[in-house]
């Protein structure tokens, strides 16, 4: 049996939190054995609540740390290049939180750096990493909804209720733009795993609110063109004055749909479910909205319900054994080509093919 992997924790804000889970639970597949922050109080109160000793405000002290395999990349998104390519030539893999970098070269440099050093590089997308979706992966590919024709999704949320102005998000230059490159992203990637990759794009943005600077939108809008023909269309938002949830999406499909909607005022629920196997069709007009079934999760491969220890798990078994993850850097760079994509179509307002996306 492989031991556990070593891992340091890079970055010890909010997000950091929900990564401890996994070494705790799981401590014959992870063991954190450093953190670092440049902010020694910050990574001071990570390492007291892991019971880890080591702790740097260098990041390259950290790498040079005895018996560190890997690293987990928590920090600001203007970072996650330059130390995901420093991880990588120095032999260690790498786990960095979403969005994988600002832009579409910085990606690349930290594919081309990955692929030298023969290491694993992995980004943080834990909505692929949840049952629930799963579960909506699994009824897409066994046909049990036909061919895939549309998809909608929101990704809303009131970043000046929940942050103080001057917090690193609402600067375009450190987070790599607003709302959609920060809280869209996620499910721009989770509808590329469950329905494919998006083709082209077509793309608003505004900013709306003086918190947000240099270039960083709170509202956007998109129309995404899918390979496989289907139509989707993308509301987001970083100054929603009242919400009845964060994020929802529906995949309407040749003989079913998905629809997955929080419960009011929440920002969690399970998926929903209507399909021709289940009932057929809805007749008459009220009948076209009712047959809504619950979708099973499939936790198949994935060891609890929390995605943030599943994609942590599911990365120290693709280091110990060379698998490709799920969500690879290979992978995950067509998602920020969507991300990109959406930006370039705002500045250019033309419809931007993804397949001739230069990096700049």
């Amino acid at each position: 049996m492989a031991r556990a992997l070593r891992v340091g924790l890079v970055g010890c804000g909010g997000i950091s939190g929900g990564h401890l889970t996994a070494f705790a639970e799981f401590p014959d597949k992870l063991e954190l054995v450093a953190v670092c922050d440049i902010d020694r109080a910050a990574a001071q109160r990570r390492a007291q609540q892991a019971g880890v000793e080591a702790v740097y405000t260098d990041f390259r002290r950290l790498l040079a740390h005895p018996g560190v395999d890997a690293v987990d990349l928590c920090t600001t998104h203007d970072t996650h290049a330059a130390l995901a390519v420093a991880a990588s030539e120095a032999g260690r893999h790498v786990l960095v939180e979403k969005p994988m970098a600002c832009s579409l070269a910085q990606c690349q440099d930290m594919l081309r750096a990955a692929a030298l050093s023969g290491v694993t590089l992995m980004v943080a997308q834990c909505e692929r990493y949840q049952p629930r979706y799963r579960g909506v992966r699994r009824l897409i590919r066994e046909g049990e909804l036909g061919m895939i024709h549309a998809v909608r999704f929101d990704s809303m949320q009131n970043l000046p209720a929940f942050l103080p102005p001057g917090h690193w998000l609402y600067d375009g230059q450190r987070a790599g733009g607003g709302v959609v490159i920060s809280v869209a992203v996620h499910r721009i990637d989770l509808l590329r795993m469950l329905v494919g990759d998006v083709r082209r794009v077509s793309a608003v943005c505004r900013t709306r609110r003086a918190e947000f600077v240099n270039g960083a939108e709170d509202y956007a809008a998109a129309l995404l063109e899918f390979g496989n023909g289907a139509v989707g269309e993308m509301f987001a938002t970083y100054s929603g004055y009242r919400m009845p949830w964060s994020q929802q999406f529906m995949i309407f499909g040749q003989h079913g749909a998905v629809h997955a909607v929080p419960p009011l005022g929440t920002d969690a629920g399970p998926a929903l479910v209507a399909s021709s196997c289940r009932g057929g069709a809805g007749q008459g007009w009220a009948g076209q909205f009712t047959g809504f079934v619950p979708v099973e999760p499939d936790r198949t491969e994935l060891p609890t319900d929390d995605g943030f220890v599943n994609e942590l798990v599911h990365f120290a078994e693709c280091c110990q054994t060379g698998a490709e993850p799920l969500s690879s850097g290979r992978d995950n760079v067509e998602t920020m080509k969507v991300v990109f994509g959406i930006y370039e179509s705002a500045r250019s307002g033309q419809p931007v093919e993804l397949a001739g996306l230069r990096a700049t």
